[in-house]
Parts: structure tokens; sequence; C-alpha cells
């Protein structure tokens, strides 16, 4: 099995999942859990994911936010901070697959984009009878067949909602921007994780992106490389699964469904059984090689968090202890800052060390290989779909191809539903 990823696994270790990377992502993190505890007092009550390379920074995030409560000096300001931070948008979240993945000439990623913001804006209105929402509903329950209130959180988002991105060429955000704008989706405000502190960004979005956050409407988080961008479930903890036959053949029955081929789901599981390798790997319950990496890069992630907040906290606690005007008050802070740093740098190399090591352990089934991510998703699909063709997109994007008679079963349950228009938000589940 040959690694499929651009970057041989050498290179990998060098230019991305290295010790500065690493701390970038939990300063970035940490940026992210502040700005949005700005935008809570400013009425933001909800959070929408559209793309999978967010994932882990919004999970680091509200790991920020529970190490700024616990340490916190006495019980009321502990309780009163964790209250908040459980009605916080971090526990509102909506994630959907704004993923594009066109299949030819006559398919633009504006157009799947589109599709995901009617969702969203249907979702915003609770209008439940919406037949792009009514579309997505199917697909959850008739091809990923998980529940439908499972896939939706009980407190839907309203206009104020927070929208969390990750930026490469700043074509795609740029879309999503005139989608929203079409929609009237514009009370919402975005926060934008920009690769390479935004020096791949062409020109013209760029002067897009800066005219939303000149008009207060968007937060701009750089980093150094998105090293969770585009790549598979052992990097971002997620799984993006489309169906090109079930929506080309809902884009020939629906005149409105025309651009719903970007339209699927979102899975994630990176748990696993703890079985030897050889005897898992292709069965339904094992992820390891997911699991593994996920859980280093996670750890790696919340270790430079941690640290982070310790730098932060470091001159108060010195104050507390000698008294800021004490002889050599300075050289003390300066000297246990660069102690927390080395620490930190030497944990890191220490984790980065463990965690290659595992990774050449697990070899021919490299986590970073597309073949890999196929290798782990074909046993969960074929348990829902037996007959289906499972492929990976060089982007991890994991493409189900249905036989004739399943889609046809499909097309029936979306006509039904469809034509029936019944609410699909009228349930004492959403509020």
């Amino acid at each position: 099995m040959t690694n499929e990823d651009p970057q041989p696994i050498s290179a990998l270790w060098q230019n991305e999942f290295n010790v500065d990377n690493l701390i970038d992502y939990a300063r970035a993190s940490k940026d992210l859990s502040d700005y949005i505890r700005v935008l809570v007092k400013e009425g933001y009550r909800h959070l929408v994911v559209p793309s999978r390379g967010a994932v882990p920074f919004i999970n680091a995030a509200a790991a920020a936010w529970r190490l700024d409560v616990r340490a916190l000096p006495n019980f009321d300001d502990r309780l009163r901070e964790m209250t908040e931070l459980t009605y916080s948008p971090f526990h509102q979240k909506l994630v959907l697959p704004f993923s594009a993945d066109p299949q030819d000439a006559t398919q633009t990623t504006m157009s799947i984009r589109r599709y995901w913001s009617r969702v969203l804006a249907a979702l915003v209105r609770r209008n439940g009878t919406d037949p792009h929402l009514t579309l997505y509903k199917v697909l959850v329950e008739s091809l990923a067949k998980r529940s439908w209130l499972a896939a939706l959180p009980s407190k839907l988002p309203t206009e104020k909602f927070i929208f969390v991105d990750t930026v490469v060429s700043g074509r795609a955000i740029c879309e999503i921007f005139k989608a929203f704008e079409e929609l009237g989706l514009n009370e919402c405000h975005f926060v934008l994780i920009v690769d390479a502190r935004g020096a791949e960004v062409a020109s013209r979005y760029q002067r897009e992106i800066t005219a939303m956050a000149d008009q207060g409407r968007c937060t701009v988080i750089p980093v150094n490389r998105l090293f969770t961008e585009d790549r598979g479930p052992a990097v971002s903890g997620v799984w993006s699964t489309v169906y090109p036959q079930v929506l080309d053949a809902v884009r020939q029955r629906f005149e409105w469904a025309r651009d719903a081929y970007g339209a699927g789901t979102f899975y994630w599981q990176v748990s696993s059984s703890q079985v030897k390798q050889r005897e898992g790997i292709g069965t339904t319950d094992y992820n390891m090689p997911v699991t593994q990496m996920y859980a280093s890069i996670s750890v790696g992630i919340f270790t430079a968090v941690r640290a982070l907040q310790d730098l932060e906290g470091v001159e108060q606690k010195l104050v507390d202890q000698v008294g800021r005007h004490a002889t050599g008050f300075e050289d003390m802070l300066s000297e246990r800052k660069a102690e927390i740093e080395i620490n930190l740098r030497r944990q890191l190399k220490y984790q980065l060390m463990s965690f290659r090591e595992s990774v050449d352990e697990m070899r021919p089934y490299s986590p970073m290989d597309k073949e890999t991510t196929r290798t782990l998703a074909e046993p969960r699909v074929l348990e829902a779909h037996p007959n289906a063709v499972v492929e990976v997109s060089s982007s991890h994007l994991v493409r189900v191809k249905l036989p004739e008679s399943e889609v046809a079963r499909v097309m029936i349950d979306a006509e039904r539903e469809i034509a029936l228009g019944k609410d699909v938000l009228d349930d004492d589940w959403f509020r």
C-alpha cells in the first residue's frame, strides 16, 4: 500500500506535525475561545460548523474555557462560569457538511454552498417544510441510518449564530458569504481560521474577507499551517460522506434540487475496539489507526493549551507568593515563563516521538493514506448497505455508490417525504 498524501511521512512530521504547529493550534484555539466568549456577551448563542478542519479548534477552544473555569479562585466564580459554559455555543453546536464534491463540469462549488446555506436558513427560520431540509432528513435516515433527532442539536440556531470555518484560498468562504447574502442570513458572525497566516488567500477573496471584517461581521485567526484541512478522520476526527448516484437522481427528479449534489452526511466515531491490528482492520468496530492518531494530536494540542494558560497566570501566582515589588521579581517571572515553555516543548517532543512510533507500527495502514480511510469506512457503510461500493476522494470524502434498486428505494422515500410536506422540525426535541 502506498501513502497517497502528496508529502512523505518524514516531510509531514517535519513540516506539519511538529511542536511549533501544535503550539500554534493551541494559541488559535485559545483565541477562538476568547472570541466566542465575547460574542456570547453580544447575544450570539449558537455555533455552526461547516468544515472538518475546524472541529479540532472548536474542541480545544471548549477545553480552554474549561481550564479557565478551573483556575478561578473561588467556588461561586467557578459555578457561575461553568453555568455559562454549559449554555454556551459549544453545547449548542450544529455541524453541517458544506464539503464540496463536484463530479463533472456542470456542477459548481458555488451551487453546493447554496444548497447547504438553504438547509441552514430553513433551520434558523424553523421552516420544517423546506424541501432542502426535508431531503437532508431523508439522507440522514435512509442513507446514513441515523436518528434525525440525533443529527441536530435540540436548540437550533437563531439568526445570530457564530460560523466557524477554515480558510485556505478563500474561495469557499466567499461563496458562503454570497449564499448567505442571497438568503438574508446577515446577522451571523464569521470566525475564520486562516492557513499560512493568509499568504495563500487569493487577493480578490482577501478583499471580500477584509470588507466583512471592516463591517464588524468577521474575525480572522491566522495559523501557520492548517494540517487538519482536507485530511481523513485520523486528523480531524470526522468522516464526511456523499452519495453521488442518489443525488443525481434527486437533481433529475426535483427542479429545486438542481444544486443538491453536494448534500451528504457527517459521521464520527474515534473510539475503537481493543484488538490486534490485523484482526481488527476491516471490521465495523475497529478504528485503531484513527483512534491513535486523533488522540495523539488532540492530547498534544490540549497539552499546549494548558501550558499557555499557565503562562497567562504565572505572573499573578508569583505576585501572590512574593509580591510584585520583591527584589528580582522580573527575573523570577522570566525564569518561570522559560521553565513552562521548556517543559511544554519537552512534553510535546516526547508525545510526537511516541506518536510517530505508533504510526510506524501501524504500517501498511498509514492513518494519512486515503486507502486506510476507505478500509475503515467500508465495513461501516456495508453494514447499512451490503451492496455498496466505497471510494475515497483525495480530500478523504467518503463516496458511497449504490445499486439502482437501492437508489430507487431512497427516491421513493424522498418523494413521499417531500410530497407529504410534513414539518420535519415538529418535535418536542427541537426548541
